[in-house]
């Protein structure tokens, strides 16, 4: 779908599936805790990634380096080539324009109405007028399945809503890769299967490269192209779901199935 932003000259092409996120041998240590201790992940441009792991295994320490809110101890993350915790303050927004992501619980702003949600990043880097501002936010929640709740307040929002619109203002700048942290935490099984549909759509529609935490089974299996296991600070296994429901790795078979006895412990 055409959108209202103008192309840059280095914009990827959809279709084109060359490594668009690399992340090399990333450590990331708190302290004492060693949260990350080597990872290494490719994904590809368009494709959509899953990375499953227990509670505290350092899966929002991860994408939070992809965006550059965290600087690696060692190792890198390049994002089309570019080594993001390399640049400076002007071309790491720039590069962050180019990223969305919905925070676990949305993180919308209370003050401020679902429109001015979403028209917030609008405002803040593309100096638009107000009615191209008003014309894009009715087109992202339309998106969303949300036309005409500008006017909301999130306070009267359901948590599905809420996610949508955190949606929303995720994909208004016309973001060419999502980051999911726990999309569907805190939903009941309809409406997480309606964001995991609406995750599908988007994807389709617009072509976006997706990198999803959670720790749901069933989201993971519907929304990946491939699912990357996070265990003890390194990327365990990484295959299809297919190949991750029929792995022999006890690490992931005791994860997928939820069982306490196994290789992990409680952290």
């Amino acid at each position: 779908m055409e959108t209202h932003e103008p192309e840059s000259e280095t914009a990827p092409r959809a279709g084109d599936k060359a490594c668009l996120i690399r992340i090399e041998d990333l450590h990331k240590s708190f302290g004492d805790l060693h949260v990350l201790r080597g990872v290494d992940l490719e994904v590809a441009r368009g494709e959509s990634v899953v990375i499953i792991g227990s509670s505290g295994s350092g899966k929002s320490v991860l994408i939070k380096h992809v965006i550059g809110l965290l600087e690696p101890d060692a190792g890198c993350v390049y994002v089309e080539g570019q080594s993001v915790h390399h640049l400076d303050r002007a071309a790491l927004s720039k590069l962050r324009q180019r990223m969305g992501m919905l925070f676990q619980y949305s993180a919308l702003f209370d003050s401020m109405s679902v429109g001015d949600n979403v028209a917030f990043a609008l405002r803040q880097h593309t100096g638009w007028k107000e009615n191209r501002i008003r014309d894009r936010v009715s087109e992202v929640l339309g998106w969303v399945g949300l036309q005409g709740s500008e006017g909301k307040a999130p306070a009267e929002l359901s948590g599905g809503m809420k996610k949508r619109v955190g949606l929303a203002r995720a994909l208004a700048l016309g973001a060419e890769i999502i980051l999911y942290d726990e999309p569907t935490t805190g939903l009941d099984p309809i409406l997480a299967d309606q964001i995991n549909e609406l995750i599908l759509d988007l994807a389709e529609r617009l072509h976006v490269t997706s990198v999803t935490i959670t720790h749901d089974m069933v989201s993971a299996y519907k929304i990946a192209d491939r699912i990357a296991m996070l265990y003890q600070g390194r990327i365990e296994e990484i295959g299809t779901p297919e190949e991750i429901q029929n792995s022999a790795n006890p690490v992931i078979q005791q994860f997928i199935h939820g069982r306490a006895e196994g290789p992990i412990t409680a952290m």
